[in-house]
């Protein structure tokens, strides 16, 4: 019977392993339940994992995981701050823009600018360049109207509340545009009008569209056009020329003015806007034969009124067979009469006759000639 030979060596119990001989590949096994365990713990409930612990079984942090948190936390902390002082701190840069006036007649008048107040006429602002929309209440009367701003200019809306009627189609409306310096080329629609200072006339109710042209450099601007009504531009090249002036002509006949022969406004304006400084100006009234120089001395901001005062010019009045004769309402005498002075212009001349009744004739005193009237009392 084969016995099976004795093999010398270390027993081997289920539950002992003698270190010299165990087999290699439990040792691998070994390794990975340590790694596993041990070596990278996991987010979970301490209950139910091991903590880690040094060889005094106090528990283990890792270093490196704690200073690299805490550079965290001073970086972030370092970030927050430098932005906080830097958004306290830090001046905004002054945004370009222009100045806004409005004026209103009378005074006194609300002021709202993209609905917010601003506060009462005469008013001047300064805003960043763009549109807005611009409202003026005076207790019941109530404007709004666009308006737009450009870099280093100013615009100027005077409003008045005469024309609060709705807009007949086919009106028109006045437009007076100057500069500083004076000479700007004006352009209303794509159309050449002119040189500045000047007033147009004939604009069409509605919002137009105005270019100046002037040493080199546009500016465009945009305007609303009131029936009946003057609006004004001004464009300045600095801030000391910012706010323009005005003048008022105040003329008992039509009159236009001339500034450097040309045309800048009339006497039927409620204002003519001028630059700051002395204007040499030329008043004229063809209707009566009349020119006259004046010069004025336009304040910022402000209007000069411009009172007109005309001359006198002889009238010979007559009447067959004879009348009693007003002039303006004014007893004058009975006809023959010759050589009455009168004041340049329109006057009504009523003729009384007992029997014969009343006649009334409009006359035109002129420097053109001796104005004559004459009528027949006796003629219906």
């Amino acid at each position: 019977m084969w016995v099976s030979p004795k093999v010398d060596g270390p027993k081997v119990d289920g539950s002992k392993v003698d270190k010299g001989t165990r087999d290699a590949t439990l040792e691998f096994a070994s390794e990975l339940n340590l790694k596993d365990s041990s070596s990278e713990p996991t987010l979970k409930d301490s209950s139910s994992e091991p903590t880690l612990k040094d060889s005094s079984g106090a528990p283990r942090f890792d270093r490196r995981l704690v200073a690299g948190v805490a550079v965290v936390v001073v970086a972030i902390a370092l970030i927050t701050a430098g932005v906080y002082w830097k958004d306290r701190w830090q001046v905004p840069a002054a945004a370009a823009g222009g100045s806004l006036r409005i004026e209103s007649d009378p005074a006194g008048a609300e002021v709202r600018l993209n609905g917010a107040a601003k506060g009462k006429t005469p008013l001047s602002l300064s805003v960043p360049a763009g549109s807005y929309s611009l409202s003026v209440r005076n207790g019941s009367n109530f404007k709004e109207l666009p308006v737009s701003v450009t870099n280093g200019a100013t615009t100027v809306h005077h409003v008045t509340w005469a024309d609060t009627a709705a807009p007949v189609p086919g009106e028109t409306g006045n437009l007076s545009v100057a500069t500083d310096p004076p000479g700007g080329d004006v352009m209303v629609d794509s159309q050449t009008r002119g040189v500045a200072p000047l007033t147009l006339r004939d604009l069409p109710v509605g919002q137009h569209r105005v270019v100046v042209r002037a040493g080199g450099s546009s500016h465009t601007r945009t305007v609303q056009i009131e029936a009946g009504t003057t609006a004004s531009l001004f464009f300045g090249g600095s801030q000391a020329a910012a706010v323009p002036g005005s003048i008022a002509i105040a003329s008992p006949v039509p009159v236009q003015v001339f500034e450097n022969q040309r045309l800048i406004g009339t006497s039927d304006m409620d204002r003519i806007l001028l630059p700051v400084g002395e204007h040499a100006l030329e008043l004229a009234a063809d209707s009566v034969g009349y020119r006259a120089t004046r010069t004025v001395r336009v304040t910022a901001g402000q209007t000069v009124a411009v009172a007109v005062d005309l001359p006198r010019a002889p009238l010979s009045i007559n009447a067959i067979p004879w009348a009693e004769v007003f002039i303006d309402g004014t007893r004058v005498g009975e006809t023959p009469l010759g050589n009455l002075p009168q004041t340049l212009g329109a006057h009504e001349i009523v003729f009384r006759h007992p029997q014969l009744g009343e006649r009334r004739v409009n006359a035109m005193v002129t420097l053109k000639e001796t104005t004559r009237v004459s009528i027949d009392m006796r003629q219906r």
